[in-house]
């Protein structure tokens, strides 16, 4: 993290925005991304069927996007929540990218609750309400992906 910060920070001069931190941020996550998806591909859909629409004269973008990216629901459903849950539970990269109170984020926003010699427990616990909020209803949008996803792993066939 210190060469990151120093030399977007010290050389750069871009440290203190939002742009920043999204694109930092999306450069971490897409590794971890195409990886999930290669396996995916890789262990859960066959061969043939790409080799059928092909044989149906399908383009290797069409083969793509109406035939593998559709069965890859449970993958990317996966993928979203955790790079999700990662996103807004990110305390380290913020902390070192964002200084002005105003670009903060919610954990570290509610870090600020926390004195020295006391705490505001009622603010601190108003924030981490705010802050479960959001994700227990993406976990409820992504459920049923989530269980078919699980459900397609257990069995070998």
């Amino acid at each position: 993290m210190i060469p990151l910060v120093s030399i977007y920070g010290a050389k750069f001069g871009i440290l203190n925005s939002k742009t920043t931190l999204i694109l930092m941020n999306f450069g971490f996550g897409t590794a971890m991304c195409t990886f999930m998806c290669h396996g995916f591909i890789k262990s859960s859909i066959p061969m043939a069927i790409e080799e059928a629409a092909r044989i149906d004269g399908s383009s290797p973008m069409g083969v793509f996007f109406r035939i593998v990216f559709p069965l890859m629901k449970p993958i990317l459903s996966t993928i979203a929540i955790l790079e999700i849950l990662g996103l807004w539970n990110d305390y380290l990269l913020p902390s070192l990218v964002l200084t002005h109170k105003e670009l903060y984020t919610l954990p570290i926003a509610i870090r600020t609750f926390y004195g020295s010699f006391s705490n505001d427990y009622g603010n601190i616990m108003a924030g981490l309400v705010m802050s479960v909020f959001p994700i227990i209803v993406i976990y409820l949008f992504f459920q049923k992906h989530i269980t078919a996803g699980i459900i397609s792993g257990a069995v070998k066939s």
